[in-house]
């Protein structure tokens, strides 16, 4: 089961730093007692130094201690914003001070508070206090956003305001560029007024640069502001931890900022700072996880659908991870041998220990082709195993197997010879058909020459005329095999069904009504069009009709032949020809082959008809198939409609 803990990334920030950006920094801002306060742990992060002087606690004596160590009694630290509530806070002596608090929040989630008293007798809070108090809000805005140019925005507009100037701009520094790039911001700040790029100097300033108009202007941003008539400039570069991240500038009319101003702005620019190089990582981390993310579902992705097997070993060869290939080579799913040692899942009539011992020397091996491997049930395979070490930092970390199956490709070989023996046997049997012929229309012109001289009842007339019926059998075989074998040119054009099925059933109509077989033909719609050859396809169903007729001539029975649209799904769109017979049915283990050539359930029969008639089918880009059940047989012809 996975730990419900998740480990922290190499490039994750730690949780103290997520926590308190520059919060001392804020605390020290707050005109009154105040410290920072972790809800979710019950500890006290921070406090500032008039607290510390109100209580005489000093700061390592506060810090990661409870709340209960400084206020009496419990109480509920949800944020009140403006609302205050009188508490009683400790003192290192061991005294009582009553005060009021607020309670503000610091984070999204609410989980870091700040925590500000303010005695009784100050209810009053002056203007000073009160533009505190707002700016500290404002700076707890720029740590709430998630985005790096939110940040920014929220950052310009708090300069903006803090200074009353007419112009703000946000830059900020890419990895790899030397200029820093201005900003989009969500709030019109008319930021145009200032260059797209932006060049600082080098060393990078620390500190807030100050120009005021009276002075030379020293660079080509002094020199715009100068342009433009501003009555200063300032340029506030946003540095963490000697990391160049961005800057901010401001300009506008009148007087130069005060101290307090100042002061200010260097909080914002730690603050501001201080947000964006956790962003920054952040955008780092989730492009890191992207880049992981997708090369680890490529590899899923071959690992999944690769013919080959594909094991990981552990370094003391140990199964790790297995592909669907190789579960079904060997019969094992991952689950049963995850961390089974590996010559206990691969057993063969060689040991693979040279292998392994090769891998971890760091050395790809091949196991001879003649390598057989057993699988789960004890099956036997022809199989090539390829061992590839991974090294990191010159240290074993896995060994791949690559398995391949090697009896896969020897029944393909030898079905390609069985193809290639097939198409020379044809070849000979098509010459041998040819040659064939004449001999046997010589003896049978002979036979017929024998039989017009004898008499009805010579003893020699019955054995003549069985000869005669054998030749014309051999006629008939080498006619069949001179078709199949040949390639045939077939002419296209639209075949109306409901005028060829109905003149077949009529040639056949005086040898049906003789062997007591009825018959009914039926066409919806009623001129169905097909594309195809004329002949051929009167060779199709000729064939099924005849076979039909040959299975019902000992018993009588019924002939339906139909012809309907076919399914709705089927491209192109197609007519079923459906010829059905009440005959015994053909038996199932003929009826999976029956298409082939030389199978067939008639003993006088050469087994060819169907092969040929499949042939032709699938020469109109249509289909055949059948159905058969004692009591019937019925084939289905699918063919494409003419246009």
């Amino acid at each position: 089961m996975a730990n419900p803990i998740s480990p922290r990334l190499p490039f994750e920030p730690a949780d103290d730093e997520l926590q308190a950006l520059d919060f001392a920094l804020i605390l020290e801002l707050v005109p009154s007692a105040a410290l920072t306060y972790n809800r979710s742990n019950d500890k006290i992060i921070a406090a500032n130094q008039k607290l510390r002087e109100l209580t005489s606690f000093e700061a390592s004596e506060l810090a990661g201690k409870s709340l209960t160590a400084l206020i009496t009694l419990r109480l509920d630290t949800n944020p009140t914003g403006k609302d205050v509530r009188p508490v009683h806070l400790k003192t290192a002596s061991g005294s009582k001070i009553q005060a009021n608090l607020r309670i503000l929040s610091l984070s999204q989630t609410n989980q870091i508070v700040a925590l500000v008293f303010t005695p009784p007798a100050a209810q009053a809070e002056t203007e000073s206090q009160t533009a505190s108090y707002a700016f500290i809000e404002s700076l707890l805005r720029i740590q709430n956003q998630e985005t790096i140019g939110a940040a920014l925005s929220t950052t310009a507009e708090i300069l903006h305001k803090t200074l009353n100037a007419q112009a703000s701009a946000a830059y900020i520094q890419r990895k790899g560029e030397k200029e820093l790039i201005r900003a989009r911001l969500n709030i019109d700040l008319q930021s145009a007024q200032f260059p797209e790029r932006l060049t600082l100097p080098d060393p990078l300033p620390q500190e807030i640069t100050f120009w005021k108009s009276t002075q030379k202007p020293t660079s080509t941003l002094e020199e715009l502001a100068l342009v433009k008539g501003f009555h200063y400039l300032l340029l506030i570069p946003l540095v963490r931890q000697n990391e160049q991240l961005g800057a901010l500038t401001a300009a506008g009319f009148g007087s130069q900022p005060d101290e307090d101003s100042l002061r200010k702005l260097k909080l914002l620019a730690s603050s501001a700072a201080g947000i964006l190089h956790h962003l920054t990582r952040v955008e780092n981390a989730q492009r890191t996880v992207q880049r992981t993310r997708q090369i680890v579902q490529l590899e899923h992705a071959i690992s999944d659908n690769i013919e080959e097997g594909l094991i990981i070993l552990t370094p003391d060869l140990c199964v790790a991870e297995m592909n669907p290939s190789a579960e079904m080579m060997l019969g094992y799913a991952i689950s049963e041998v995850f961390l089974q040692k590996a010559e206990m899942v691969l057993i063969g009539n060689e040991t693979l220990s040279s292998l392994y011992k090769s891998a971890q020397q760091g050395i790809a091996t091949k196991a001879a082709n003649n390598l057989s491997l057993n699988t789960r049930t004890g099956k036997s395979f022809l199989a090539q195993v390829l061992c590839i070490p991974v090294m990191t930092d010159g240290k074993l970390s896995s060994i791949v197997l690559i398995l391949r199956d090697l009896s896969q490709s020897e029944q393909i070989r030898a079905h390609t010879q069985q193809l290639e023996q097939r198409a020379f046997l044809g070849e000979v049997s098509a010459i041998f058909a040819h040659e064939v012929k004449n001999p046997i229309n010589s003896i049978m012109t002979g036979l017929q020459y024998i039989g017009m001289t004898m008499k009805p009842g010579d003893p020699h007339y019955d054995l003549v005329s069985r000869l005669q019926n054998d030749c014309l059998r051999l006629t008939h075989l080498m006619d069949s095999t001179l078709t199949f074998s040949k390639p045939v040119e077939y002419h296209f054009k639209p075949v109306d069904l409901a005028e060829m099925l109905p003149s077949i059933l009529e040639r056949w109509a005086p040898r049906m009504t003789r062997l007591n077989i009825r018959y009914n033909f039926d066409a919806n719609p009623a001129h169905p069009l097909v594309r195809a050859d004329a002949r051929a396809l009167e060779q199709v169903f000729v064939n099924l009709v005849s076979n039909a007729v040959q299975a019902m001539e000992k018993t009588g029975g019924t002939l339906n032949v139909r012809v309907i649209n076919g399914a709705a799904h089927l491209v192109p769109p197609q007519y079923e020809v459906i010829v059905a017979d009440s005959g015994p049915g053909i038996p199932d283990d003929i009826k999976e082959h029956i298409f082939e050539p030389f199978v067939t359930t008639n003993a006088s029969g050469t087994g060819l008809g169907l092969a040929i008639t499949k042939r032709i089918v699938t020469a109109h880009k249509g289909t055949i198939n059948l159905e058969s059940y004692p009591g019937g047989t019925m084939f289905h012809v699918f063919l494409p409609k003419a246009e």
